[in-house]
C-alpha cells in the first residue's frame, strides 16, 4: 500500500504544479467536469476486501464509439466494460446494473482545467467492508506510456522484468521461462508466464519511468524502475 500512496503523492504534485500559475481573474472558468473530459485521463486505485488485507490494483481507461463513452476497468483477473456519464461532476459506475456493486467518484476541475478526484467510494451490498484502500487517482494520459520494448528493475530486490517488442515477456522470478503480454489502455499491461499473471501500468513522473504491478499468488503492489 505504501507504493500506491507514493504514486498518489507524485500525481498530486504533478496536478498541483500545473495549477500554480497566477489566476487570470478577468476570465470566467467553467469548472464543470464533462463525460468528454474523461477521454484525456486514466484512473487507478486499489480495492481492499473485508476492510483490509491484500490490495487489488485497478486501472480504468476510456474510449469513445460514436456518441457513447465507455470505461474499461481492468484488474489482475477481472475486466468490466461499462458505458459512463458524468452528471453534476459525479461519475457513477453500476457494475451489475442493479445498484449492488457501485463505484462513485466525485470529480472537480481547477482553474487550469485539470480534473482531479474530490472523493471516491466503493459499495458492495454483499461485502459492506470492502473499500478503496487509498482513494483513487485520475491522471492525464500524457503521464502514461507503453511498456513495449522496455526493461525494469524492482526497487528493493533488483529482479528484472522485460517487455520485448514481439510481445514476449521475461521475469527474473522465472529465469528459465518465456511468457507473453498484451497492453490495455495507455501504459497498462497483462502478462502471463509460468501460469502466473502480472498486471500493472507504466507512468512517467518527475523525469523517471516506472511501473506499478502485482502478480497472482502474491498480490502485493510493487514498483519497478526503468533502466
Amino acid at each position: 500500500m505504501k507504493t500506491l500512496k507514493l504514486i498518489c503523492i507524485f500525481s498530486f504534485l504533478l496536478l498541483m504544479t500545473s495549477s500554480c500559475k497566477k489566476d487570470d481573474e478577468s476570465r470566467t472558468i467553467d469548472k464543470t467536469v464533462t463525460t468528454e473530459d474523461l477521454l484525456g485521463y486514466q484512473m487507478y486505485w486499489s480495492l481492499q476486501f473485508n476492510g483490509g488485507g491484500d490490495p487489488y490494483l485497478r486501472l480504468m481507461y476510456f474510449e469513445q464509439t460514436g456518441n457513447t463513452i465507455k470505461a474499461t476497468i481492468d484488474g489482475i483477473n477481472t475486466r468490466a466494460i461499462k458505458e459512463v456519464k458524468v452528471e453534476n461532476n459525479v461519475l457513477s459506475i453500476d457494475l451489475n446494473n442493479n445498484g449492488s456493486v457501485m463505484y462513485t467518484f466525485e470529480l472537480e476541475k481547477n482553474n487550469e482545467g485539470v480534473v482531479s478526484v474530490k472523493s471516491a467510494k466503493y459499495y458492495d451490498i454483499n461485502h459492506p467492508n470492502d473499500k478503496l484502500g487509498d482513494g483513487a487517482v485520475i491522471a492525464p494520459i500524457s503521464i502514461f506510456s507503453s511498456v513495449k520494448g522496455t526493461t525494469f528493475k524492482e526497487v528493493n530486490d533488483g529482479k528484472i522484468i522485460r517487455f520485448n517488442a514481439d510481445n514476449t515477456f521475461l521475469s527474473g522470478q522465472h529465469p528459465n521461462n518465456t511468457g507473453s503480454y498484451y497492453e490495455c489502455g495507455i501504459g497498462g499491461f497483462k502478462a502471463n508466464i509460468n501460469n502466473e499473471t502480472y498486471f500493472g501500468f507504466k507512468i512517467i513522473d518527475v523525469g523517471q519511468s516506472f511501473i506499478i504491478l502485482q502478480y497472482t499468488g502474491d498480490y502485493q503492489i510493487y514498483s519497478y524502475m526503468e533502466f
